[in-house]
């Protein structure tokens, strides 16, 4: 009788941590800090994203999203009217004792503060863009501490939501949305767009989404479309939604 109700403790047990391991994997998971990158040039970000927008970048390969991504952590806002502003003297604003005219901003309490969820290997994005503290999620099966199982949407979804909550001054890059429906299908992925898109309008942030239009029906195409700015780079005037 001993015996019995001994394994039976042990069994319950047993159920109880590994619900609780499930519940801090899921509740505890570590989450992005916003962080502003090194401001290395005193100019004027040369693209405008404006704040509760997303923005749609259509091209076969990601370049120039990531282009304008970086230019846009790296400088001075595009609306920024304080033209003392000068380049960074450490590595990061936390860390910085100047007195820097950003500290004064009306208009934001912090530069830009970015984050990328990209299929590239953080690495490569960091070494080919120059992007030095900005936290980069990278979806791969292969566990790791940055990384994220392009089949659990829900945890990239409670990811990206997080950091928007906490960032100021938000923008955040996702590449990937193809990899992210072959791992899961086009109306879970679609569904999960629209909650980024949701946080992104009431966060005051500002969404990039980079997809190649060829892997994508006209129909997937037009409900990516659907309530962001499209932006074409291969096309004569496919940039202005984004140069004024």
């Amino acid at each position: 009788m001993v015996e019995t109700i001994s394994l039976f403790a042990a069994a319950h047990a047993t159920a109880l941590i590994g619900a609780g391991a499930l519940g801090w994997f899921r509740i505890r998971r570590p989450k992005a800090a916003p962080i502003s990158e090194a401001m290395v040039s005193s100019a004027k970000a040369s693209y405008i994203l404006l704040h509760r927008h997303v923005y749609l970048v259509e091209e076969e390969k990601p370049d120039f999203s990531f282009k304008m991504f970086a230019d846009i952590l790296r400088g001075r806002c595009f609306d920024c009217e304080n033209d003392d502003s000068f380049s960074c003297e450490s590595l990061e604003c936390a860390t910085c004792k100047l007195p820097c005219p950003c500290r004064t901003c009306t208009k934001y309490k912090s530069r830009s503060q970015g984050l990328i969820v990209t299929r590239q290997h953080p690495n490569t994005v960091r070494s080919k863009f120059f992007i030095q503290t900005t936290p980069i999620l990278w979806l791969s099966s292969v566990a790791g501490k940055d990384n994220m199982d392009p089949a659990k949407i829900n945890l990239l979804t409670d990811y990206i939501v997080s950091f928007m909550e906490k960032s100021q001054n938000g923008v955040v890059l996702v590449d990937g949305i193809e990899y992210l429906i072959v791992s899961n299908d086009f109306p879970k992925v679609a569904k999960s767009l629209d909650r980024w898109v949701e946080t992104a309008m009431t966060t005051a942030c500002r969404l990039v989404v980079t997809v190649d239009p060829r892997a994508f029906s006209p129909k997937e195409l037009a409900l990516l479309e659907k309530h962001k700015v499209v932006v074409r780079p291969s096309e004569e005037r496919g940039l202005e939604p984004v140069v004024g």
